[in-house]
């Protein structure tokens, strides 16, 4: 499974989200935390492709060379499209996002401090390992994405982003995952990407959510905790999908293309969007 050639397919999206006039087919929870993981996905894009990268050289298996440009132009073309979205959307309403965006500018990047950090006094496999493990949480969301009746009622470019970039989150989420086994293969390391990544994650996330959520008006709290509870508890919940990915990428042996669920129906919503609208 592991060495198969897998399809990794560079898309070239067209969306101005001019049919966007607001999210309120999503309630004040979800689309919150869509504001949420649409600001943070530009630089976590920017991370994945240079953590990667940085062992590029390193990989001698011309499949997975060919799969890596593949994912670098997929990560390249998602960071992009998410601060377009985010700038002509997000920012332009919420002066949270403006404020985290002009400190993003200004050089404070968390990220960047955390791969810094990594780099000089740990070890830059790390920050593979740490990729390694946000790749399969994304994948994890695109999954449940993919069947998410929520999504469906969205409008067209907005639900057209969120399927094109799970679709290609399910085509390389194998890739960061095979330069770690080649340049570290051990259990310690891929387990301390995941530990790390969950810190990280949920350091950030929540933080980010609650100021975003602060600037709504009229919020219902007592309908946001029952959200929070829905999203995880239930099946296809998508903060239990975290859990759920956390402990199957700790199971000894585990590898992303185990569960084929996901590439069956990313291959069954391209076919049912004629390859994307607007999309080449």
């Amino acid at each position: 499974m592991p060495n198969e050639a897998k399809t990794i397919t560079v898309r070239n999206p067209k969306w101005d989200f001019a049919d966007i006039d607001n999210l309120g087919t999503m309630d004040t929870f979800m689309r919150t935390l869509w504001y949420t993981l649409s600001l943070v996905f530009p630089e976590g894009e920017r991370y994945f492709i240079r953590s990667v990268k940085r062992y590029q050289d390193q990989i001698t298996d011309p499949q997975l060379q060919k799969e890596i440009k593949a994912f670098i132009a997929q990560e390249t073309q998602h960071g992009r499209m998410h601060e377009k979205f985010n700038d002509e959307f997000i920012l332009e309403n919420n002066e949270i996002a403006r404020a985290r965006k002009q400190q993003e500018e200004q050089g404070r990047k968390p990220l960047w401090v955390i791969e810094s950090f990594f780099n000089k006094y740990v070890s830059p496999k790390l920050n593979l390992a740490v990729t390694a493990a946000a790749e399969h949480y994304t994948a994890t969301w695109a999954i449940n994405a993919l069947d998410d009746e929520r999504i469906k009622n969205l409008p067209s470019s907005l639900r057209n982003l969120i399927y094109w970039h799970a679709i290609e989150e399910i085509e390389h989420r194998h890739v960061a995952f095979n330069v770690l086994n080649a340049v570290d293969g051990s259990y310690a390391m891929r387990a301390a990407g995941m530990l790390v990544e969950s810190v990280m994650m949920s350091a950030s996330l929540p933080t980010l959510f609650m100021r975003l959520l602060s600037r709504e008006p009229n919020v219902d709290y007592l309908a946001i905790l029952r959200s929070a509870v829905k999203e995880s508890t239930d099946e296809k919940g998508l903060i239990r999908s975290f859990f759920t990915g956390f402990w199957t990428y700790l199971r000894p042996g585990f590898h992303p293309d185990d569960d084929q669920k996901g590439r069956e129906r990313a291959r069954e919503i391209t076919l049912e969007l004629g390859k994307l609208v607007n999309v080449a």
